[in-house]
């Protein structure tokens, strides 16, 4: 192979890193709303939906933990969805049509796993631990999973976009900056629901607590896609194609 076919991909993909426009502190903290929402999120599965299980519908601890923990247990997916995210693109983008897409089913997936929740406290109060019990505790384990592969459909890409969007001086800044979103999303997910909760007694009926959790869940959840859909419209710029083709038209070895 002559020395001259060598260098021209290496100059194209020069060019290409210097075609990509410097990412400004606005757009840093636009897309930082997305990993708040996800802090939020973490603490209505976590926080809400757990003290739920255990304090009120007397769920055994093991039980709550290990469905809730089946979100993170099928995460080597997230391997799969940056893959697809690559190789085919939603629309003519490579990460927006995932993010919005798999945003979508996690708040929904959620909204549903709580339903399958008073289920499940329902029937353990009716029957106690019997098959039909522990049939809505595997369903909510399956909840649980579905909402973790939406999540990691979301996440991954979203990663993905940070890289394509920043250069190599400012990407440092820019991951600092959205990941410390996350503990934001946080302290705002525990304002929302103190603030959405606060008329709720502790001992208050069990008609009661549905409503106001119910409430909580479709709110909240409506809030963090609105804030995904803001977070990260318009932010993917059109030089994903043409890095691919460059990459492409590398010699493999």
């Amino acid at each position: 192979m002559a020395t001259g076919d060598i260098g021209k991909p290496q100059l194209a993909l020069e060019v290409n890193r210097e075609a990509i426009p410097p990412i400004n502190l606005f757009t840093m903290f636009r897309l930082g709303l997305f990993q708040m929402g996800l802090g939020i999120m973490s603490l209505l599965t976590l926080g809400v939906l757990n003290r739920v299980m255990i304090d009120e519908l007397r769920v055994p601890a093991s039980i709550a933990a290990g469905a809730i923990a089946m979100h993170q247990f099928v995460s080597p997916a997230r391997v799969w969805f940056g893959q697809m995210s690559d190789a085919k693109p939603i629309a003519g983008h490579h990460r927006t049509g995932y993010i919005w897409i798999g945003t979508a089913l996690f708040t929904v997936t959620s909204f549903l796993a709580l339903q399958v929740v008073w289920q499940l406290g329902d029937s353990a109060t009716a029957t106690g631990w019997s098959p039909v019990t522990y049939a809505w505790a595997v369903l909510l384990a399956v909840m649980f999973a579905l909402y973790g592969l939406a999540l990691g459909a979301s996440s991954t890409p979203f990663a993905a976009l940070l890289f394509d969007v920043s250069d190599d001086d400012k990407r440092s800044k820019l991951i600092s900056i959205v990941w410390s979103m996350l503990m934001v999303g946080i302290i705002v997910g525990a304002i929302i629901t103190s603030i959405l909760l606060k008329q709720l007694s502790l001992d208050a009926p069990l008609a009661e607590l549905k409503a106001s959790i119910n409430r909580l869940f479709i709110i909240v959840p409506a809030s963090v896609l609105c804030i995904s859909l803001l977070a990260t419209a318009g932010v993917e710029k059109k030089i994903f194609s043409l890095r691919h083709a460059i990459d492409s038209s590398q010699p493999r070895r």
